[in-house]
Protein backbone atom coordinates (compact mmCIF):
# COMPACT_ATOMS: atom_id res chain seq x y z
CA UNK A 1 0.00 0.00 0.00
CA UNK A 2 1.33 3.47 -0.93
CA UNK A 3 1.34 5.86 2.01
CA UNK A 4 0.69 9.59 1.90
CA UNK A 5 3.72 11.92 2.05
CA UNK A 6 2.07 13.72 4.95
CA UNK A 7 2.56 10.61 7.08
CA UNK A 8 6.32 10.53 6.59
CA UNK A 9 8.40 10.65 9.77
CA UNK A 10 9.97 14.10 10.22
CA UNK A 11 13.76 14.23 9.87
CA UNK A 12 14.20 16.14 13.10
CA UNK A 13 13.17 13.76 15.89
CA UNK A 14 14.31 13.74 19.50
CA UNK A 15 14.85 10.28 20.92
CA UNK A 16 16.54 8.72 23.92
CA UNK A 17 18.89 6.00 22.69
CA UNK A 18 21.63 3.85 24.16
CA UNK A 19 24.78 3.70 21.99
CA UNK A 20 25.61 0.34 23.52
CA UNK A 21 22.43 -1.10 22.02
CA UNK A 22 23.07 0.39 18.58
CA UNK A 23 26.46 -1.26 17.96
CA UNK A 24 26.03 -4.90 16.82
CA UNK A 25 27.67 -7.49 19.02
CA UNK A 26 29.64 -8.95 16.11
CA UNK A 27 30.85 -5.59 14.74
CA UNK A 28 34.62 -5.49 14.18
CA UNK A 29 35.18 -2.59 16.60
CA UNK A 30 33.55 -4.62 19.38
CA UNK A 31 35.72 -7.65 18.63
CA UNK A 32 38.87 -5.50 18.59
CA UNK A 33 37.88 -3.72 21.80
CA UNK A 34 37.49 -7.09 23.56
CA UNK A 35 40.81 -8.34 22.17
CA UNK A 36 43.18 -5.59 23.31
CA UNK A 37 43.18 -2.75 25.83
CA UNK A 38 44.59 0.33 24.09
CA UNK A 39 45.36 1.98 27.42
CA UNK A 40 48.96 0.76 27.13
CA UNK A 41 49.49 3.52 24.54
CA UNK A 42 49.02 6.18 27.21
CA UNK A 43 51.94 4.83 29.24
CA UNK A 44 54.14 4.47 26.15
CA UNK A 45 53.76 8.15 25.15
CA UNK A 46 53.49 9.67 28.62
CA UNK A 47 57.05 11.04 28.47
CA UNK A 48 56.21 12.96 25.27
CA UNK A 49 53.63 15.18 27.01
CA UNK A 50 54.13 17.98 29.51
CA UNK A 51 52.40 17.53 32.87
CA UNK A 52 52.04 21.20 33.82
CA UNK A 53 52.41 23.31 30.66
CA UNK A 54 50.10 24.21 27.79
CA UNK A 55 46.47 23.45 27.17
CA UNK A 56 44.98 20.01 27.91
CA UNK A 57 45.89 17.71 25.03
CA UNK A 58 43.64 15.35 23.11
CA UNK A 59 43.82 11.83 24.52
CA UNK A 60 46.60 9.96 22.63
CA UNK A 61 44.56 6.75 22.88
CA UNK A 62 41.78 8.43 20.89
CA UNK A 63 44.29 9.65 18.28
CA UNK A 64 45.74 6.20 17.71
CA UNK A 65 42.31 4.59 17.69
CA UNK A 66 41.41 6.98 14.86
CA UNK A 67 44.43 5.71 12.93
CA UNK A 68 43.33 2.12 13.57
CA UNK A 69 39.85 2.94 12.25
CA UNK A 70 41.43 4.38 9.09
CA UNK A 71 43.50 1.30 8.29
CA UNK A 72 41.19 -1.40 9.66
CA UNK A 73 38.40 -0.22 7.37
CA UNK A 74 40.57 0.84 4.43
CA UNK A 75 39.76 4.55 4.52
CA UNK A 76 42.13 6.46 2.25
CA UNK A 77 42.90 9.54 4.34
CA UNK A 78 42.54 10.93 7.85
CA UNK A 79 40.30 13.70 6.52
CA UNK A 80 37.85 11.10 5.18
CA UNK A 81 38.22 9.07 8.39
CA UNK A 82 37.02 12.02 10.48
CA UNK A 83 34.00 12.43 8.19
CA UNK A 84 33.16 8.75 8.63
CA UNK A 85 33.53 8.93 12.43
CA UNK A 86 31.15 11.91 12.60
CA UNK A 87 28.25 9.84 11.23
CA UNK A 88 29.18 6.30 12.29
CA UNK A 89 27.85 5.21 15.69
CA UNK A 90 30.19 2.20 15.91
CA UNK A 91 33.25 4.36 15.33
CA UNK A 92 32.10 6.86 17.98
CA UNK A 93 31.50 4.03 20.43
CA UNK A 94 35.00 2.68 19.76
CA UNK A 95 36.54 6.11 20.45
CA UNK A 96 34.38 6.72 23.54
CA UNK A 97 32.61 9.73 21.98
CA UNK A 98 28.90 10.37 22.45
CA UNK A 99 26.52 11.80 19.83
CA UNK A 100 27.23 15.44 20.67
CA UNK A 101 31.02 15.37 21.17
CA UNK A 102 33.09 16.81 18.34
CA UNK A 103 35.61 14.60 16.58
CA UNK A 104 39.25 15.83 16.64
CA UNK A 105 40.28 17.75 13.52
CA UNK A 106 41.88 15.63 10.80
CA UNK A 107 45.16 17.54 11.12
CA UNK A 108 45.47 16.80 14.85
CA UNK A 109 47.21 13.47 14.42
CA UNK A 110 49.66 14.75 11.78
CA UNK A 111 50.64 17.68 14.04
CA UNK A 112 51.08 15.38 17.02
CA UNK A 113 53.14 13.03 14.84
CA UNK A 114 55.50 15.82 13.80
CA UNK A 115 55.88 17.22 17.32
CA UNK A 116 55.82 14.02 19.41
CA UNK A 117 55.58 10.63 17.75
CA UNK A 118 57.97 10.85 14.76
CA UNK A 119 61.12 10.27 16.83
CA UNK A 120 59.54 7.80 19.26
CA UNK A 121 59.21 4.02 19.15
CA UNK A 122 55.45 4.03 19.72
CA UNK A 123 54.63 2.40 16.35
CA UNK A 124 57.06 -0.45 17.01
CA UNK A 125 55.62 -0.75 20.52
CA UNK A 126 52.05 -1.03 19.22
CA UNK A 127 53.05 -3.64 16.62
CA UNK A 128 54.94 -5.72 19.19
CA UNK A 129 52.16 -5.41 21.81
CA UNK A 130 49.66 -6.97 19.42
CA UNK A 131 52.16 -9.62 18.30
CA UNK A 132 52.77 -10.50 21.97
CA UNK A 133 49.00 -10.99 22.38
CA UNK A 134 49.06 -13.43 19.48
CA UNK A 135 52.02 -15.25 21.06
CA UNK A 136 50.31 -15.41 24.47
CA UNK A 137 47.35 -17.18 22.87
CA UNK A 138 49.71 -19.83 21.48
CA UNK A 139 48.93 -18.92 17.87
CA UNK A 140 52.41 -17.81 16.76
CA UNK A 141 54.91 -20.33 15.40
CA UNK A 142 58.22 -18.82 14.29
CA UNK A 143 59.91 -22.11 13.41
CA UNK A 144 59.43 -21.30 9.71
CA UNK A 145 59.24 -17.72 8.45
CA UNK A 146 58.19 -16.72 4.93
CA UNK A 147 59.99 -13.66 3.51
CA UNK A 148 58.97 -11.52 0.55
CA UNK A 149 58.69 -7.90 -0.54
CA UNK A 150 55.92 -5.86 -2.12
CA UNK A 151 55.91 -2.39 -3.63
CA UNK A 152 53.84 0.56 -2.45
CA UNK A 153 53.19 3.36 -4.95
CA UNK A 154 54.82 6.54 -3.64
CA UNK A 155 53.00 9.89 -3.32
CA UNK A 156 55.20 11.54 -5.96
CA UNK A 157 55.00 12.57 -9.61
CA UNK A 158 57.22 10.30 -11.67
CA UNK A 159 57.84 13.14 -14.15
CA UNK A 160 59.50 15.28 -11.49
CA UNK A 161 62.83 13.47 -11.31
CA UNK A 162 66.55 14.06 -11.64
CA UNK A 163 69.23 11.73 -12.97
CA UNK A 164 72.27 11.61 -10.71
CA UNK A 165 75.52 9.67 -10.60
CA UNK A 166 75.92 8.33 -7.09
CA UNK A 167 78.48 6.10 -5.42
CA UNK A 168 77.18 2.57 -4.95
CA UNK A 169 76.30 1.89 -1.32
CA UNK A 170 77.03 -1.47 0.30
CA UNK A 171 75.64 -3.01 3.45
CA UNK A 172 78.12 -4.17 6.07
CA UNK A 173 78.05 -7.79 4.84
CA UNK A 174 78.86 -6.86 1.23
CA UNK A 175 81.51 -4.44 2.48
CA UNK A 176 83.12 -7.25 4.51
CA UNK A 177 83.03 -9.52 1.45
CA UNK A 178 84.64 -6.82 -0.71
CA UNK A 179 87.45 -6.50 1.84
CA UNK A 180 88.05 -10.27 1.71
CA UNK A 181 88.05 -10.20 -2.09
CA UNK A 182 90.52 -7.31 -2.12
CA UNK A 183 92.85 -9.23 0.18
CA UNK A 184 92.84 -12.15 -2.27
CA UNK A 185 93.37 -9.85 -5.28
CA UNK A 186 96.29 -8.06 -3.60
CA UNK A 187 97.89 -11.40 -2.72
CA UNK A 188 97.60 -12.35 -6.42
CA UNK A 189 99.27 -9.10 -7.49
CA UNK A 190 96.06 -7.46 -8.77
CA UNK A 191 94.48 -4.09 -8.02
CA UNK A 192 91.72 -3.93 -5.36
CA UNK A 193 88.13 -3.51 -6.48
CA UNK A 194 87.32 0.17 -7.04
CA UNK A 195 84.23 1.89 -5.68
CA UNK A 196 81.47 1.75 -8.26
CA UNK A 197 79.29 4.62 -9.46
CA UNK A 198 75.83 4.18 -10.86
CA UNK A 199 73.14 6.31 -12.45
CA UNK A 200 70.15 6.75 -10.20
CA UNK A 201 66.74 8.37 -10.73
CA UNK A 202 65.88 10.62 -7.78
CA UNK A 203 62.43 12.11 -7.20
CA UNK A 204 62.37 15.84 -6.48
CA UNK A 205 59.07 15.38 -4.61
CA UNK A 206 60.08 12.49 -2.36
CA UNK A 207 63.84 11.82 -2.65
CA UNK A 208 63.65 8.79 -0.32
CA UNK A 209 61.52 6.66 -2.65
CA UNK A 210 62.95 4.97 -5.75
CA UNK A 211 62.00 4.28 -9.36
CA UNK A 212 60.60 0.76 -9.63
CA UNK A 213 60.24 -1.15 -12.90
CA UNK A 214 59.86 -4.89 -13.17
CA UNK A 215 58.65 -6.95 -16.10
CA UNK A 216 55.36 -5.74 -17.51
CA UNK A 217 54.53 -3.63 -14.46
CA UNK A 218 54.18 0.13 -14.78
CA UNK A 219 57.33 2.15 -14.21
CA UNK A 220 56.65 4.16 -11.06
CA UNK A 221 58.14 5.76 -7.96
CA UNK A 222 57.62 3.41 -5.06
CA UNK A 223 58.71 2.05 -1.71
CA UNK A 224 59.59 -1.60 -1.16
CA UNK A 225 58.29 -3.30 1.99
CA UNK A 226 60.10 -6.40 3.24
CA UNK A 227 57.76 -8.59 5.29
CA UNK A 228 58.12 -11.78 7.33
CA UNK A 229 55.21 -13.96 8.44
CA UNK A 230 54.84 -17.40 10.03
CA UNK A 231 53.04 -20.45 8.64
CA UNK A 232 49.71 -19.15 9.99
CA UNK A 233 50.00 -15.74 8.33
CA UNK A 234 50.93 -13.69 11.41
CA UNK A 235 53.26 -10.86 10.39
CA UNK A 236 56.34 -10.85 12.63
CA UNK A 237 58.39 -8.07 11.05
CA UNK A 238 58.13 -5.39 8.35
CA UNK A 239 60.58 -2.80 7.05
CA UNK A 240 60.44 -0.17 4.30
CA UNK A 241 63.19 0.47 1.70
CA UNK A 242 63.46 2.58 -1.48
CA UNK A 243 61.62 0.99 -4.40
CA UNK A 244 64.72 0.78 -6.60
CA UNK A 245 66.66 -1.32 -4.08
CA UNK A 246 67.18 -4.93 -5.09
CA UNK A 247 65.58 -7.58 -2.85
CA UNK A 248 68.97 -9.16 -2.29
CA UNK A 249 70.43 -5.91 -0.93
CA UNK A 250 67.49 -4.93 1.26
CA UNK A 251 66.93 -8.58 2.20
CA UNK A 252 70.37 -8.91 3.79
CA UNK A 253 69.61 -5.96 6.07
CA UNK A 254 66.05 -7.14 6.80
CA UNK A 255 67.17 -10.67 7.69
CA UNK A 256 69.69 -9.42 10.26
CA UNK A 257 67.08 -9.40 13.05
CA UNK A 258 65.59 -12.72 11.93
CA UNK A 259 69.02 -14.38 11.88
CA UNK A 260 69.44 -13.46 15.55
CA UNK A 261 66.12 -15.07 16.54
CA UNK A 262 66.83 -18.52 17.98
CA UNK A 263 63.22 -19.66 17.45
CA UNK A 264 63.57 -19.46 13.66
CA UNK A 265 64.86 -22.61 11.93
CA UNK A 266 63.74 -22.21 8.30
CA UNK A 267 63.55 -19.10 6.09
CA UNK A 268 61.45 -19.48 2.91
CA UNK A 269 62.16 -16.91 0.18
CA UNK A 270 61.40 -16.43 -3.51
CA UNK A 271 63.78 -16.08 -6.48
CA UNK A 272 64.69 -12.49 -5.55
CA UNK A 273 66.69 -13.70 -2.54
CA UNK A 274 69.33 -15.88 -4.16
CA UNK A 275 72.41 -13.72 -3.56
CA UNK A 276 75.29 -15.83 -2.21
CA UNK A 277 75.95 -13.12 0.40
CA UNK A 278 72.37 -13.33 1.70
CA UNK A 279 72.29 -17.13 1.69
CA UNK A 280 75.67 -17.28 3.40
CA UNK A 281 74.44 -15.06 6.25
CA UNK A 282 71.36 -17.25 6.75
CA UNK A 283 73.47 -20.42 6.82
CA UNK A 284 75.98 -18.82 9.22
CA UNK A 285 73.05 -18.21 11.60
CA UNK A 286 72.32 -21.99 11.55
CA UNK A 287 69.06 -21.53 9.66
CA UNK A 288 67.93 -23.27 6.48
CA UNK A 289 67.30 -20.96 3.49
CA UNK A 290 64.65 -22.38 1.18
CA UNK A 291 64.63 -20.83 -2.29
CA UNK A 292 62.85 -21.90 -5.50
CA UNK A 293 64.39 -24.53 -7.72
CA UNK A 294 65.32 -23.13 -11.14
CA UNK A 295 65.76 -25.38 -14.12
CA UNK A 296 69.04 -25.14 -16.05
CA UNK A 297 68.75 -22.61 -18.89
CA UNK A 298 68.47 -23.91 -22.44
CA UNK A 299 66.32 -26.30 -24.39
CA UNK A 300 63.84 -28.33 -22.36
CA UNK A 301 64.14 -31.33 -24.67
CA UNK A 302 67.88 -32.02 -24.55
CA UNK A 303 69.20 -35.01 -26.47
CA UNK A 304 72.38 -36.57 -25.16
CA UNK A 305 73.91 -37.18 -28.61
CA UNK A 306 72.61 -34.00 -30.29
CA UNK A 307 75.70 -32.28 -31.74
CA UNK A 308 74.00 -28.85 -31.77
CA UNK A 309 72.71 -28.79 -28.17
CA UNK A 310 75.02 -26.79 -25.84
CA UNK A 311 76.35 -28.65 -22.83
CA UNK A 312 74.54 -27.39 -19.68
CA UNK A 313 76.63 -25.73 -16.98
CA UNK A 314 75.49 -28.38 -14.48
CA UNK A 315 77.57 -30.95 -16.40
CA UNK A 316 80.76 -29.33 -15.09
CA UNK A 317 81.38 -30.68 -11.59
CA UNK A 318 83.27 -28.72 -8.97
CA UNK A 319 85.92 -30.60 -6.98
CA UNK A 320 86.13 -28.65 -3.73
CA UNK A 321 89.08 -30.60 -2.36
CA UNK A 322 91.34 -29.83 -5.35
CA UNK A 323 89.67 -26.48 -6.22
CA UNK A 324 89.07 -27.42 -9.87
CA UNK A 325 86.14 -27.98 -12.24
CA UNK A 326 85.88 -31.20 -14.26
CA UNK A 327 84.28 -31.19 -17.70
CA UNK A 328 82.14 -34.13 -19.01
CA UNK A 329 85.25 -35.66 -20.68
CA UNK A 330 87.34 -35.42 -17.50
CA UNK A 331 89.45 -32.38 -18.52
CA UNK A 332 90.32 -30.10 -15.60
CA UNK A 333 89.51 -26.39 -15.41
CA UNK A 334 92.14 -25.02 -13.06
CA UNK A 335 91.97 -21.89 -10.90
CA UNK A 336 93.43 -18.81 -12.64
CA UNK A 337 92.75 -16.07 -10.09
CA UNK A 338 90.01 -13.56 -9.27
CA UNK A 339 88.61 -11.18 -11.87
CA UNK A 340 87.58 -7.53 -11.47
CA UNK A 341 84.02 -8.53 -10.46
CA UNK A 342 85.33 -10.61 -7.55
CA UNK A 343 84.54 -13.98 -9.17
CA UNK A 344 86.93 -16.93 -9.12
CA UNK A 345 87.98 -17.87 -12.67
CA UNK A 346 88.64 -21.45 -13.84
CA UNK A 347 90.00 -22.27 -17.32
CA UNK A 348 91.18 -25.18 -19.43
CA UNK A 349 94.37 -24.94 -21.48
CA UNK A 350 94.16 -24.27 -25.22
CA UNK A 351 95.88 -27.60 -25.90
CA UNK A 352 93.21 -29.58 -23.98
CA UNK A 353 90.35 -28.06 -25.99
CA UNK A 354 92.03 -28.07 -29.44
CA UNK A 355 90.92 -31.55 -30.54
CA UNK A 356 87.99 -32.02 -28.16
CA UNK A 357 84.96 -33.65 -29.92
CA UNK A 358 82.53 -31.64 -27.74
CA UNK A 359 84.18 -28.25 -28.29
CA UNK A 360 81.38 -26.91 -30.53
CA UNK A 361 78.84 -27.68 -27.84
CA UNK A 362 81.08 -26.43 -25.02
CA UNK A 363 82.55 -23.06 -26.07
CA UNK A 364 83.15 -20.79 -29.06
CA UNK A 365 86.58 -19.81 -27.75
CA UNK A 366 89.93 -21.62 -27.72
CA UNK A 367 89.41 -22.61 -24.10
CA UNK A 368 86.56 -23.15 -21.64
CA UNK A 369 86.08 -20.63 -18.81
CA UNK A 370 83.84 -20.91 -15.73
CA UNK A 371 83.35 -18.20 -13.11
CA UNK A 372 82.48 -19.05 -9.54
CA UNK A 373 81.29 -16.64 -6.87
CA UNK A 374 83.43 -16.27 -3.76
CA UNK A 375 80.50 -17.66 -1.69
CA UNK A 376 79.09 -20.08 -4.28
CA UNK A 377 79.08 -22.89 -1.72
CA UNK A 378 76.18 -21.13 0.06
CA UNK A 379 74.11 -21.21 -3.15
CA UNK A 380 74.87 -24.90 -3.68
CA UNK A 381 73.85 -25.68 -0.10
CA UNK A 382 70.58 -23.77 -0.54
CA UNK A 383 69.79 -25.75 -3.70
CA UNK A 384 70.37 -29.01 -1.83
CA UNK A 385 67.92 -27.88 0.89
CA UNK A 386 65.33 -26.87 -1.72
CA UNK A 387 65.41 -30.33 -3.30
CA UNK A 388 65.13 -32.04 0.09
CA UNK A 389 61.74 -33.26 1.44
CA UNK A 390 61.66 -30.24 3.79
CA UNK A 391 62.14 -27.78 0.93
CA UNK A 392 59.50 -29.46 -1.23
CA UNK A 393 57.05 -29.34 1.68
CA UNK A 394 57.60 -25.72 2.79
CA UNK A 395 58.13 -23.72 -0.42
CA UNK A 396 54.59 -24.27 -1.86
CA UNK A 397 53.15 -22.78 1.36
CA UNK A 398 54.22 -19.28 0.26
CA UNK A 399 51.00 -18.71 -1.65
CA UNK A 400 48.93 -19.50 1.45
CA UNK A 401 51.04 -17.37 3.81
CA UNK A 402 53.02 -14.35 2.67
CA UNK A 403 51.25 -13.92 -0.69
CA UNK A 404 47.83 -14.12 0.97
CA UNK A 405 49.00 -11.60 3.57
CA UNK A 406 49.94 -9.13 0.81
CA UNK A 407 46.62 -9.67 -0.96
CA UNK A 408 44.59 -9.04 2.20
CA UNK A 409 46.48 -5.92 3.32
CA UNK A 410 46.45 -4.37 -0.15
CA UNK A 411 42.73 -5.00 -0.61
CA UNK A 412 41.57 -4.19 2.94
CA UNK A 413 44.20 -1.91 4.53
CA UNK A 414 45.57 0.33 1.73
CA UNK A 415 49.04 -1.21 1.58
CA UNK A 416 49.27 -0.72 -2.20
CA UNK A 417 49.60 3.08 -2.13
CA UNK A 418 50.58 5.84 0.25
CA UNK A 419 49.81 9.53 0.74
CA UNK A 420 52.83 10.00 3.02
CA UNK A 421 56.31 11.11 1.99
CA UNK A 422 59.57 9.96 3.50
CA UNK A 423 60.81 6.54 4.50
CA UNK A 424 60.28 7.04 8.26
CA UNK A 425 56.62 8.03 7.88
CA UNK A 426 55.97 5.09 5.59
CA UNK A 427 57.78 2.75 7.97
CA UNK A 428 55.44 3.81 10.79
CA UNK A 429 52.45 3.52 8.46
CA UNK A 430 53.42 -0.04 7.45
CA UNK A 431 53.76 -1.09 11.10
CA UNK A 432 50.23 0.17 11.81
CA UNK A 433 48.86 -1.61 8.72
CA UNK A 434 50.33 -4.97 9.74
CA UNK A 435 49.37 -4.37 13.38
CA UNK A 436 45.78 -3.98 12.10
CA UNK A 437 46.17 -7.14 10.01
CA UNK A 438 47.26 -9.16 13.06
CA UNK A 439 44.68 -7.55 15.34
CA UNK A 440 41.72 -8.17 13.04
CA UNK A 441 42.77 -11.77 12.54
CA UNK A 442 43.22 -12.33 16.28
CA UNK A 443 39.89 -10.67 17.12
CA UNK A 444 37.96 -12.85 14.68
CA UNK A 445 39.66 -16.05 15.85
CA UNK A 446 38.85 -15.29 19.49
CA UNK A 447 35.24 -14.34 18.61
CA UNK A 448 34.80 -17.55 16.63
CA UNK A 449 36.20 -19.69 19.45
CA UNK A 450 33.97 -17.89 21.99
CA UNK A 451 30.92 -18.37 19.75
CA UNK A 452 31.72 -22.08 19.42
CA UNK A 453 32.00 -22.44 23.20
CA UNK A 454 28.68 -20.64 23.71
CA UNK A 455 27.02 -22.85 21.10
CA UNK A 456 28.46 -25.94 22.78
CA UNK A 457 27.14 -24.78 26.17
CA UNK A 458 23.69 -24.12 24.72
CA UNK A 459 23.69 -27.58 23.15
CA UNK A 460 24.74 -29.13 26.46
CA UNK A 461 22.04 -27.24 28.39
CA UNK A 462 19.35 -28.34 25.89
CA UNK A 463 20.46 -31.96 26.26
CA UNK A 464 20.37 -31.74 30.06
CA UNK A 465 16.84 -30.33 30.02
CA UNK A 466 15.78 -32.93 27.47
CA UNK A 467 16.94 -35.88 29.63
CA UNK A 468 15.55 -34.17 32.72
CA UNK A 469 12.09 -33.98 31.14
CA UNK A 470 12.34 -37.63 30.08
CA UNK A 471 13.20 -38.68 33.63
CA UNK A 472 10.15 -36.82 34.93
Amino acid sequence: MITNNDNKRPKSVMQFVDMEMLVPQDHLVRLVDKTIDFEFIRDKVKHLYSLDKGRPSIDPVVLFKMVFIQYMFGIKSMRQTVKEIEVNIAYRWFLGLDFTESVPHYSTFSKNYERRFSDSTIFDDIFMEILDKVNQKGLLNKTTLFIDSTHTKAYANKKKIDNKMVEASYNKYVETLRNEINEVRVSEGKRPLAKEEKKEIVSTTDPECGMFHKGEKEKQLAYSTQVACDENGWVTNAKVYPGNMNDNNSGVDFLETINKDNEVENVVMDAGYTSPVLLNEVLKANKKPIIPYTRPKGSKSRKENDLETPIPSTSYKYDEENNVYVCPLGILLTYRGMNSQGNLVYKTSTKDCKNCPLRNRCTNQKYKEIQRHFLERATEKAREIRLSPLGKELYPLRKMTIERCFAQTKFNNNLGFTFLRGRKKNQDRVLIIFACHNLIKLARILYKSTSNIKELLRFFVRKVFFYYELSI
